[in-house]
């Protein structure tokens, strides 16, 4: 969801800021480190996508989940 708010950025530096961020918040929520959230959790192609410029629609955040299995299938 931190990525989908953050929305496709034009540059890596600022992609790679926003992907540490979002890991950061997941590693909050989990009670994990941001290592082990980005290894254990966070799916690497929810990471790829927003490396090109691909994220879940961030009006429909509320359903979350479902946006993000049709992101992962397409």
């Amino acid at each position: 969801m931190s990525l989908a708010r953050t929305g496709p950025l034009p540059t890596a530096p600022k992609r790679k800021r926003a992907v540490s961020q979002a890991v950061r918040e997941a590693s909050e929520v989990l009670g994990n480190t941001p290592t082990v959230a980005r290894q254990s959790y966070v799916d690497p192609r929810l990471l790829d996508a927003y490396e090109h410029g691909e994220t879940i629609d961030p009006d429909r955040l509320g359903s979350a989940e479902t946006e993000v299995r049709v992101l992962l299938f397409r």
